[in-house]
């Protein structure tokens, strides 16, 4: 980029704490003092603001009222006007009336997909595929995955740039001892996608005696509990609630669980991998690609919990097992180091508002 400063405009669907937001961040970081930010989460939600690093240059915005889709779309053309971006940043469906009013004005601009909410994870939803394919034509989308490559390219009918996600080496380290009573730990929001209620159903069903470590916070916080009391596990379950910082809590498990109905390309197991951790995970999105081989063998079916209970089980057994996951694990992680991972994203940005 040129010396002067470059305003980009992101509309989110939400920014809540989340994969994407964590990306955003981190590119806010790269791109340092050269680019000024304004962010939009079209729910109201900006819990994530607090990932931010210190020094960006971020204004928040107010969202419109909720109203219809073309109502919705002038409102945001009239805001797109008055922010005069160089790039216009959207993120998942919930921004798609901002698509189509820097679509309408033809203004640079990228859209990310990073996956769905449990309303589209496993069926098809034909008016938002149609409405992807006459909005996203003829501009970038990004996906994170290749199961996500593969579905745009069949269901949406559009060309897709594969970008993976990042994981800071530095900050995500093995711990130097495991923590002395096994733990089982995750990360993530207490939201219907991460299927803890599984989780919890599989540490009370497995053999090994096990702890839970859920970081995170979230709507279904108080249904988990009570399934935890239900289960008769609820001293065993630590809900340690959100923290800025979760680089340190990977040091207090013994083994990373990702539970998950749906995800892509998930960033907690990346830092989970980069942290030395052995992991047990849901086969969803590009899980499968993201481990080395030897660690396939723990990847299991969706909301199956005697699938997860046997693969937590065989990891609590065995602590030279452990080791040799989390050490290939650690290995593997290097191939999606942050730098290499976000410079990627910085060079389509370049190109898009040289081509604009």
């Amino acid at each position: 980029m040129n010396t002067a400063r470059r305003r980009f405009v992101h509309v989110f669907s939400t920014f809540g704490r989340g994969g994407p937001q964590i990306r955003a961040a981190q590119l806010m970081r790269q791109l340092g003092d050269t680019c000024e930010h304004v962010v939009m989460a079209m729910d109201g939600d900006v819990a994530a603001r607090q990932q931010l690093p210190e020094g960006v240059d971020v204004t928040f915005c107010e969202p419109p009222p909720r109203a219809g889709f073309a109502q919705t779309a002038r409102q945001q053309r009239a805001w797109l006007q008055q922010q005069r971006p160089d790039l216009v940043l959207t993120y998942n469906w919930g921004a798609i009336e901002t698509v189509a009013a820097a679509k309408k004005l033809r203004l640079p601009r990228v859209h990310h997909e990073d996956g769905f909410a449990p309303d589209e994870a496993n069926r098809v939803l034909r008016r938002r595929n149609w409405m992807r394919w006459w909005l996203l034509r003829g501009s970038p989308l990004v996906v994170p995955s290749r199961v996500l490559l593969e579905h745009a390219r069949r269901h949406w009918r559009l060309p897709a740039t594969h970008l993976v996600n990042g994981v800071d080496l530095q900050r995500f380290a093995p711990a130097s001892v495991e923590p002395a009573a096994f733990t089982v730990g995750s990360v993530g929001g207490l939201r219907p996608e991460k299927d803890y209620a599984t989780l919890l159903r599989a540490v009370a069903r497995a053999q090994q005696p096990a702890s839970v470590r859920l970081v995170g916070s979230g709507p279904l916080e108080g249904e988990l509990r009570a399934l935890a009391a239900e289960l008769g596990i609820s001293r065993r379950v630590d809900f340690a609630g959100f923290t800025d910082d979760t680089a340190a809590c990977y040091r207090t498990f013994s083994l990373f669980v990702l539970s998950s109905i749906t995800e892509q390309m998930p960033i907690a197991l990346l830092e989970a991998m980069a942290s030395g951790l052995p992991c047990v995970a849901t086969d969803v999105g590009d899980v499968r690609a993201i481990l080395p081989p030897s660690g396939t063998r723990f990847v299991v079916p969706p909301s199956a919990a005697d699938a997860l209970a046997a693969a937590i089980d065989e990891l609590a057994a065995d602590e030279a097992l452990r080791r040799a996951q989390g050490e290939a694990n650690r290995v593997r992680a290097e191939h999606f180091e942050a730098d290499a991972c976000l410079q990627r994203f910085c060079d389509l940005y370049r190109s898009v508002m040289r081509a604009g």
